[in-house]
């Protein structure tokens, strides 16, 4: 996953503390020249990102948990008015500031799942609770008769 975004008003300290924060998540920040990016890029890869590669840049960039990755500087823009997210790309496909926010703000892996796992228990779950009120019904009904027959 690639970040990229603007990291005007970061103090050096900021940006030695998010490049810490992201190094210990296996991630890279580095400020780059728009210019050269473009041509690192190529025309046709560097087309979508037009409107983001103006005024100061820095990309984020990692292999790793992209929610995870995003999550970090994400929170850390909140804290620190910095950096603002211009654009992002997961997969070969662009994102916008917002989609980076929304990829941000998904629970952690470990949650999505036992949640996951949740939603496939509960039907089988409820199967078997119906399946035992059932046979609970039918001894019951068994044990009145029974009960009955002995009265008898």
């Amino acid at each position: 996953m690639l970040i990229v975004t603007d990291h005007t008003g970061l103090s050096s300290s900021s940006m030695t503390e998010l490049r810490g924060l992201l190094q210990r998540g296996g991630a890279r920040y580095m400020v780059v020249k728009n210019r050269l990016l473009k041509r690192a890029l190529g025309e046709e890869r560097a087309a979508p990102l037009a409107g983001a590669l103006e005024g100061p840049t820095a990309l984020a960039v990692t292999a790793g948990n992209s929610a995870a990755f995003s999550k970090i500087i994400v929170e850390f823009a909140k804290k620190n008015q910095g950096p603002r997210v211009k654009a992002g790309f997961l997969d070969g496909a662009l994102l916008t500031e917002a989609e980076v926010g929304a990829l941000a703000s998904l629970p952690a892996r470990p949650v999505l799942m036992a949640m996951f796992l949740g939603s496939v228990r509960a039907p089988i779950t409820g199967f078997v609770c119906g399946l035992s009120g059932i046979l609970r019904q039918f001894v019951s009904v068994l044990d009145q008769v029974a009960r009955k027959r002995a009265a008898h």
